[in-house]
């Protein structure tokens, strides 16, 4: 597409909001990234602004780590995942702008996408019993937490342990500076957020990649799963279709519903706020496009 047509991007990092929205409206910074939904409208009361975005591929999950004393235990993380109101965290945080996903999957596999699968459905009965099942006590669930490295996060996280509470789960929020102490491995490793993407059209590209034998969350020490990990290498390796899809099933089943490695919250989404002056068009990813063709004053 040829040379972009600026001579300078600057990057600022600002983490709090309303300076973000300040800046921007005072004419002190031209794009204003990550903007929660629920100042959208506040923003474009002002008719020389505007706010882009929508979806991304994308998916915000919370991750387990089975080797934890009260995790080890599936049932217990199978609570964890009914007693989620994911919907209502669509509707109160992100204003209906995103949505519930089946899964950590994306409609554009194609012939590989399992149209017939959904999230735990929230059932917060079902998840009380099962922790009556799993003789849960009421032991402490540390639940490692950064300071909104996603948009909402600090307000989802504080909305799940709310939910959690509700059927029993003692969930205690850790909050942490930095990604490696999220990762430290230690016996206090239970509940974090994560979110994977798809770099291709193919399950390999994120349940595989990010959950299999050589994902992050395998390589780290916080779950494996021995039928997964042969499932893995046949999704990797055979060309047989119809069988290949039907391996990807099972494998959604192992690490969503039988023994979870993490649990599907809400497609991500992201939003960026600009003068309605500058001519561009934001792209569906956390990327920002300032490609040829992309950029005008």
């Amino acid at each position: 597409g040829g040379r972009p047509p600026l001579k300078r991007i600057r990057f600022l990092e600002v983490p709090e909001v309303a300076s973000r929205i300040n800046g921007l409206l005072s004419g002190e910074y031209q794009f204003a990234c990550d903007i929660p939904p629920d100042q959208i409208a506040g923003i474009e009361k002002n008719s020389a602004f505007e706010v882009q975005g929508g979806t991304i591929l994308n998916h915000r999950l919370t991750v387990f780590d089975k080797n934890h004393a009260v995790l080890a235990n599936p049932l217990v993380r199978r609570a964890f995942t009914h007693a989620i109101d994911r919907q209502a965290i669509v509707d109160s945080l992100w204003a209906g702008r995103t949505r519930v996903p089946k899964g950590l999957q994306w409609e554009f596999y194609g012939d590989m996408f399992n149209a017939d699968w959904s999230v735990p459905a929230y059932d917060p009965k079902l998840a009380q019993d099962l922790l009556k099942q799993a003789n849960y006590k009421g032991d402490p669930i540390p639940y490692r937490l950064l300071n909104n490295y996603y948009t909402n996060q600090v307000a989802t996280a504080q909305v799940l342990v709310e939910m959690w509470k509700s059927v029993g789960l003692n969930v205690q929020i850790e909050t942490k500076e930095n990604w490696s102490q999220i990762m430290e491995r230690a016996p206090t490793r239970a509940v974090r957020d994560w979110s994977n993407s798809a770099a291709f059209n193919d399950p390999v590209s994120s349940l595989v990649a990010q959950h299999g034998p050589n994902g992050q969350q395998q390589q780290i020490g916080e779950w494996t799963n021995v039928e997964l990990n042969k499932l893995s290498e046949f999704l990797e390796t055979s060309t047989d279709r119809a069988a290949r899809k039907k391996a990807f099933h099972r494998m959604l089943e192992i690490a969503e519903r039988e023994d979870p490695a993490y649990t599907v919250l809400h497609q991500n989404a992201t939003f960026t706020a600009k003068p309605k002056s500058i001519k561009w068009k934001a792209s569906p990813a956390f990327a920002m496009d300032f490609r040829a063709g992309n950029f005008e004053v």
